[in-house]
């Protein structure tokens, strides 16, 4: 990554912020702003949406560009294509560790102005701020926090199984997928791509190893914990996960199998909470009568986090720079959290953003969120590019997708896997 960094570096320091665009013609009419993002599901479009004309009411045009793709890699790819071509966005959605490498390009806008509106540092949790910030500015907006460890189910499906209650552990987890096949229903939605795969592997990981394990792999990149007996118990598990998945969802989306479980098509699916503002979006609410979350089975104590966040770039005129400074200011307030976030399933940044009108298992996200910041039991998603940068993120789930897909064992998944990564962390 560092050397598509260092080109689009080149590139735009020349194109973007000399004199090479034209910024007098942009400056006749209202500003615009491309914002680059990958939400192209119908609840994450609802909740875009409210950017849009918040942006529009203060003035700013917004150019929704929501690039389609697994994990945000196509719209990583296209991003980076217009930089190079002196296309400089107003913001595009980069997450976690890789913000750190933006910085390094010298392309990223210091937006300090705009969080001292709501001021980030005292509302915003450390750990979410210590990602947005560059040498110690900020150059990123928080939009959410989602939470990854979690199950959802049909509940009709359960009742017709048999099965009284959600499952609390592994051993339950696997008895009630028996059920349901038994009973004649799908078990489990899952198992689309890559990205899906390891999505679902989050919290089977967390789950089999614990958070310090967990750290060891995915944030410390340790071959010895990857290479390792208890990697190997969690591949087992994935697979006896898969074994439950049917072979025809391969190719679909998040979304389709969360629409499987919200119509009573398959009785459970393990997602990050985007799911359940898509279960909104179909009118089934996570909670009421129909399908109920619960955190993955083994992991109630922790909270594996996924934050959705916004870089901002530097541009070349002052009209185009006072609109993302709006921007930025619009992203975290408390009027555009609390409606944003209510429809995009997750909980606001913002601490002080109160949960009315949110459904139960918002709720329960922000309030296990709370309890994992006192107890130690925050956890950053590695499917998400929450604990480590792009090569590292992208040889964990390439030798995921490989493993799922294919007939190799678990114990030469977790050697290929440590050597992937090795190979990779050099490519920083």
């Amino acid at each position: 990554m560092k050397s598509m960094h260092k080109k689009v570096l080149a590139v735009c320091v020349g194109l973007a912020l000399g004199s090479g665009l034209s910024g007098t013609a942009m400056a006749a009419s209202a500003p615009s702003l491309s914002v680059i993002n990958w939400w192209t599901a119908g609840s994450e479009a609802k909740a875009m949406h409210v950017l849009v004309e918040m942006m529009k009411a203060k003035g700013v045009n917004i150019q929704n560009d929501a690039i389609a793709g697994g994990g945000g890699a196509q719209a990583r790819t296209i991003l980076k294509t217009r930089l190079m071509e002196g296309q400089i966005p107003g913001a595009a959605q980069i997450k976690g560790v890789e913000i750190q490498q933006w910085g390094h390009t010298g392309l990223l806008a210091n937006i300090d102005a705009a969080a001292q509106s709501e001021d980030w540092d005292k509302n915003i949790p450390t750990v979410i701020n210590n990602y947005m910030k560059y040498k110690g500015n900020y150059v990123a907006a928080p939009m959410d926090l989602h939470r990854l460890n979690w199950l959802w189910y049909n509940r009709a499906i359960l009742k017709k199984s048999g099965i009284a209650a959600a499952p609390q552990t592994w051993p339950e987890l696997m008895a009630d997928l028996a059920k349901v096949k038994a009973a004649g229903f799908t078990p489990m939605a899952g198992g689309g791509n890559g990205w899906m795969i390891a999505t679902e592997f989050d919290p089977i990981a967390l789950e089999t190893g614990g958070p310090a394990w967990y750290k060891d792999v995915f944030v410390k990149l340790d071959p010895k914990a990857i290479d390792s007996p208890t990697m190997v118990k969690a591949l087992e598990r994935l697979r006896a996960i898969e074994a439950y998945t049917p072979k025809s969802l391969a190719g679909r989306t998040w979304n389709f199998d969360t629409a499987l479980v919200a119509h009573g098509k398959a009785a459970f699916q393990i997602m990050g909470d985007w799911a359940n503002g898509q279960f909104e979006f179909l009118h089934v609410t996570p909670g009421g009568p129909q399908v109920g979350c619960v955190a993955f089975p083994g992991t109630a104590k922790e909270f594996i986090y996924n934050v959705d966040s916004f870089i901002f770039f530097r541009q070349n005129t002052p009209e185009k720079r006072a609109a993302e400074l709006k921007l930025a200011e619009t992203m975290v307030s408390p009027k555009f959290q609390l409606l944003f976030n209510k429809y995009k399933g997750s909980i606001p940044d913002l601490m002080n953003v109160s949960l009315n009108g949110y459904n139960a298992c918002q709720k329960k996200s922000r309030a296990q969120f709370l309890v994992a910041r006192k107890d130690n039991g925050l956890v950053p998603s590695f499917s998400q590019n929450m604990s480590t940068y792009g090569p590292p993120t992208g040889a964990f789930i390439d030798s995921l997708d490989k493993f799922y897909t294919s007939n190799e064992s678990p114990q030469a998944a977790a050697a290929a896997m440590a050597k992937r990564v090795e190979v990779a962390k050099s490519q920083d």
